[in-house]
């Protein structure tokens, strides 16, 4: 036996480590959140009569798109190259969801990625691809509703003319706003907002 083969053995040993599956699985978040990670946002997603899928955009380990694609089609973004094993395996039986590698962007443009295990460490690397909000709409259509978790890159997100028809679930990482020129503003929790769209 080689050191190699050792490497890859230990490698594989962590990757199948069964608390850290389980610790970021459905079954385990079902076990200690019942009622949803963030019960409110949760209960809107699935609840509302959307005109189209649902795109979660920022879908970390699939938390919500689990329990959404219930009720919904899921586009379910991720481009955290960690978060995205986790996301796969949580979602492997959910025939209603599409996994999206790739964070959504208004340019389109590579981005700063990350495969840091520490969810919330800033992006080091290597640099990932991204879909342009253009780009998704033509290759998905076009979503009912967006829920957009991605660190403070949401208030970016509400200038691109594309989303303003468009149903958005917010959750705001820094300033929460109480007048948008394009959206009507209802409070989810104490840091989600849905917008919706006001008619022209």
């Amino acid at each position: 036996m080689n050191l190699g083969y050792l490497i890859h053995q230990v490698r594989l040993g962590l990757t199948k480590n069964r608390l850290g599956r389980l610790l970021h699985s459905n079954r385990g978040n079902e076990l200690l959140y019942p009622k949803g990670w963030e019960p409110e946002v949760l209960q809107c997603l699935c609840d509302g009569k959307w005109d189209g899928p649902v795109w979660d955009v920022g879908a970390f380990v699939g938390r919500h798109a689990y329990r959404v694609a219930k009720f919904h089609q899921v586009f379910a973004f991720e481009p955290n190259l960690n978060a995205l094993q986790f996301l796969g395996y949580n979602l492997k039986d959910c025939a209603n969801v599409v996994v999206v590698p790739c964070a959504l962007t208004i340019d389109g443009q590579p981005m700063t990625g990350t495969c840091d295990p520490d969810f919330l460490a800033p992006p080091t690397g290597p640099q990932v691809a991204t879909l342009s909000i253009a780009e998704a709409l033509q290759k998905f259509g076009r979503p009912g509703v967006v829920k957009i978790d991605i660190e403070g890159g949401e208030y970016e997100m509400l200038k691109c003319p594309l989303l303003w028809d468009i149903p958005l679930l917010i959750e705001w990482h820094r300033e929460i706003p109480t007048e948008l020129p394009h959206w009507a503003i209802r409070k989810i929790d104490d840091t989600h907002s849905l917008l919706t769209p006001r008619k022209a």
